[in-house]
């Protein structure tokens, strides 16, 4: 975790428990100088144009039941503009064509938008999809990976 990030904490709790929260921060994900972004609950690293903020949520899957939604995002440009990593864990081993569009069918399903380009893909032999959705006022670029029993997405979206 950046030195620049721990000034903005306010310092109101002292010496030993101060250094036990900084060290579970540090080891729940670290920004590295050039922009480089790792979780290693997440098990991934990811280039981010400064420091994400980090949000967890309850989702209902329709494919895959229940799950936590971990995301990690960056909003510029007033909002017009983000990058977006997630993963969420679940119990049984994924059906990757059934998850991946199901996914793809949840996105377009919330951002009311179309897809303008669909193209199969793996990373280190995990099958993914990734996407171009585009909506009256924005264009997404997304991929969703599926890991074993862990789905990762990646998302970049402009106005």
């Amino acid at each position: 975790m950046p030195i620049r990030l721990l000034a903005r904490i306010p310092l109101v709790v002292a010496g030993t428990a101060f250094s036990l929260i900084f060290l579970s921060l540090a080891a729940a994900a670290q920004t590295q100088q050039d922009g480089t972004f790792t979780s290693n609950e997440g098990a991934f690293s990811a280039f981010f144009p400064g420091i994400p903020k980090q949000k967890s949520e309850t989702i209902n899957t329709t494919t895959n039941g229940p799950t936590v939604l971990h995301t990690f995002m960056i909003e510029e440009n007033e909002g017009r503009s983000f990058y977006l990593v997630g993963y969420s864990d679940y119990e049984t081993t994924l059906n990757a064509e059934a998850s991946l569009t199901g996914v793809i069918s949840g996105q377009l399903e919330s951002m009311k938008g179309k897809l303008t380009a669909d193209k199969k893909t793996a990373v280190n032999g995990h099958p993914g999809r990734s996407v171009t959705l585009e909506t009256e006022e924005a264009v997404f670029y997304s991929s969703v990976y599926i890991a074993g029993k862990r789905l990762y997405q990646v998302m970049y979206g402009l106005e």
